[in-house]
């Protein structure tokens, strides 16, 4: 059963992100999405309340899915290793990522940026860091260094995921400086 499950969803994950290449979120119907993965609407409804709740559990377990790598015991100490990770796991799952970063709803950006402020909390003093690199107020600093990894992931996957993984890892650290400050 379980298995089954786990295939109806792929199904409906695959088909919203056939569908937000085609249109908005906001103009997609749990018809279309039904229709497109080939379940009837009250299979639907077995997993899922609405469309907002389908992209909020997936925006979860995507989540999950990420901090997960990010506790993994052999990774913590490695940042370059925990960086490739999780590129890896987007890289897996390229087209619906891609899909949800051309989404609104989604707030892909915001997404990114919460995962990276999650990831920088595991470093030991990296506000102290921050600002001390920067020179500016903490508040600003961690906007800055955020908004720049943020930007180059987006960037790449917007362009399709031409880098490997470990290319942008070693974009990410230079840009970020990881490999010298944190």
């Amino acid at each position: 059963m379980a298995k089954r499950q786990t295939e109806t969803t792929n199904y409906l994950k695959q088909a919203l992100a056939k569908l937000l290449l085609e249109k908005n979120f906001e103009e997609i119907t749990i018809s279309d999405l039904t229709k497109t993965a080939g379940v009837n609407r009250g299979t639907f409804y077995l997993h899922y309340v609405d469309k907002y709740d389908m992209m909020d559990q997936l925006k979860h377990e995507t989540l999950n899915d990420l901090f997960a790598i990010l506790n993994t015991d052999s990774l913590y100490t490695d940042t370059p290793k925990v960086i490739t990770r999780c590129l890896d796991y987007v890289r897996d799952n390229f087209k619906l990522t891609y899909a949800l970063s051309k989404s609104s709803y989604s707030n892909f950006s915001k997404t990114v940026k919460d995962f990276i402020y999650s990831f920088l909390l595991t470093i030991p003093d990296f506000k102290e860091i921050l600002v001390a690199y920067y020179g500016i107020p903490f508040q600003y600093a961690t906007e800055v260094y955020l908004s720049s990894i943020e930007s180059i992931i987006s960037l790449w996957v917007n362009n399709g995921g031409k880098e490997s993984t470990e290319e942008l890892t070693e974009i990410i650290l230079k840009v970020a400086s990881l490999d010298k400050t944190l």
